[in-house]
């Protein structure tokens, strides 16, 4: 597995110049803290479609708690039922964002790219991914 951190310097690099800002529509978190980065976690897990609904409903309730966890800024949860390993299971993505590498420390441990694993994950999953991929969070550009 193949852990990826971001670390670039906003208004650097090849988004430089960009046509996305705070001034431009559907813009989010990233570019409206100017000169602060965004770090996107990102966690992915697959489990079978039978128990799909049940885990999404685990899950959602352990999302719900990021807003009270300091130096979380948001997260974001996906769903897709099928996928690259078939119609029998059903994959999750939780995407949350957080004002600092130090915040997720704070949160998940100093091995920041370690799953942060929840007590039930082992009942739910398949394929359990040790680690977990953090980005620099460039461009958000999702219209309300």
């Amino acid at each position: 597995m193949i852990t990826l951190v971001l670390l670039a310097t906003p208004g650097a690099g090849p988004w430089a110049g960009a046509e996305h800002g705070p001034d431009r529509p559907g813009s989010g978190a990233a570019l409206t803290r100017p000169g602060s980065q965004v770090i996107a976690r990102v966690r992915h897990g697959k489990t079978p479609r039978a128990r799909a609904d049940e885990h999404g409903r685990y899950l959602s309730g352990a999302t719900a708690k990021f807003p009270s966890i300091s130096g979380n800024l948001g997260y974001q949860m996906m769903r897709i039922d099928g996928g690259p390993d078939g119609d029998a299971y059903t994959e999750f993505r939780v995407i949350s964002h957080w004002e600092s590498l130090d915040a997720i420390r704070a949160y998940a441990g100093e091995d920041i790219r370690r799953s942060h694993d929840l007590p039930r994950d082992h009942g739910f999953l398949v394929d359990m991914e040790p680690c977990v991929r953090n980005h620099q969070l460039r461009i958000s550009a999702v219209r309300p």
